[in-house]
């Protein structure tokens, strides 16, 4: 069996028409984050914790000014994605689970 030879412009023309999502290896799933009216509901329904306690957790976790807090839906789960700034300068990626306000993960 012989291959014919693709043109280069052909072949990036071929894998540039179909977008593949790109998913981090160490994600268990993509995130989404919702709106804040979609974080008002979810915090209304008891789907999830208040942010001030996230907030509260993260700080407790990663000791810092909280700079940014997000609600995330990862799979099915609801995690809360908060970035504190240590005095040192030195930024902390705190996840939580978003029912209990557990520590997933610390970057």
């Amino acid at each position: 069996m012989t291959m014919m030879p693709v043109e280069p412009i052909l072949a990036f023309a071929l894998l540039a028409s179909s977008p593949a999502p790109i998913v981090r290896v160490d994600d268990p799933a993509p995130m989404s984050c919702l709106s804040s009216d979609e974080t008002r509901t979810a915090v209304a329904e008891g789907l999830v914790i208040q942010p001030v306690e996230a907030s509260r957790h993260a700080r407790h976790a990663a000791p810092g000014e909280v700079v940014r807090i997000r609600l995330c839906r990862q799979g099915a789960d609801f995690v809360y994605v908060v970035t504190t700034l240590k005095r040192d300068g030195k930024v902390a990626r705190v996840t939580l689970e978003g029912q209990s306000g557990k520590v997933a993960a610390i970057r």
